[in-house]
């Protein structure tokens, strides 16, 4: 059980985002269900568990916290040890920072393979230390309607072996903050990283939404969960009881082995 790529073969591998394959489909065995206006996503590892796609996983995970053409820029100029080593200073070291962090990584990943939405910046590229939550909002996602008006999606993560009320409590009080609608600050976050990047196009819509404190931009939620335990009855009961007009959808990922999962693909080979 595990892999046998070290590290350094991680950061040759490293693949750019528009090489990523879906490991979904093959990890999980995801069912769906309206409630109301909402929507339930339940996924639950299948007979293989993640040991057939847990490469690919653990790529995917890196490339959440340093962009793959600055690995592959530092592959060419200090080899794949070196770049390793700068490659591990960005990883977390306690398990409540790794076990955040993997769940905001499977929240991006799961909302553009299935969502349908756009989650223009990698926040975890930015944080101010490897232990250290960013303040915020979890997930700032968007998408276009036909006329070119952006919709957005806010979301919240949550990680922890063993899923209780109160975890998603915490999640749907902060999706219920601000009116339902974005952090400003977390909103003008992705414009300024926008920016850097030279997207100035989106960069000025996202301004204008949160000059116009976003009027007439539809948002929706994403309540996202990564357990230990079985999370189809807190977020079914969650979804029921939920009076929020704007749709939200809950979805929960079950890790049996939630912390050896974790602890595997973090480790230091």
């Amino acid at each position: 059980m595990g892999s046998n790529c070290s590290i350094e073969d991680k950061a040759r591998t490293h693949p750019p985002a528009d090489d990523r394959v879906d490991l979904f489909d093959r990890w999980l065995s995801i069912k769906k269900a309206n409630l109301g206006k909402h929507v339930l996503i339940i996924c639950k590892e299948n007979n293989c568990s993640c040991d057939n796609i847990f490469d690919e996983l653990q790529n995917v995970l890196l490339s959440h916290y340093v962009a793959p053409e600055i690995t592959a820029k530092r592959l060419a100029e200090l080899g794949a040890p070196r770049t390793a080593e700068l490659l591990r200073e960005h990883l977390p070291t306690t398990k409540t920072a790794r076990s955040g962090d993997l769940g905001e990584i499977l929240a991006i990943e799961f909302t553009e393979r299935r969502l349908g939405f756009s989650v223009p910046i990698r926040r975890l590229r930015f944080k101010d230390g490897r232990n250290m939550a960013l303040r915020g909002d979890d997930l700032i996602a968007i998408d276009r309607d036909l006329k070119g008006s952006l919709k957005f999606l806010k979301g919240e993560s949550k990680s922890y072996a063993r899923l209780t009320p109160t975890v998603i409590k915490e999640a749907a009080d902060a999706l219920d903050r601000y009116r339902g609608r974005p952090n400003r600050h977390s909103v003008l976050f992705v414009a300024e990283r926008l920016r850097d990047k030279g997207d100035h196009d989106l960069a000025k819509d996202l301004d204008y939404a949160v000059l116009q404190s976003f009027r007439g931009c539809p948002f929706e939620h994403l309540l996202f969960t990564v357990s230990g335990t079985d999370p189809n009855t807190h977020l079914s009961n969650h979804l029921r009881e939920c009076r929020n007009r704007t749709r939200r959808y809950a979805v929960g990922i079950y890790i049996v082995n939630h912390g050896d999962v974790i602890e595997r693909l973090f480790s230091e080979q």
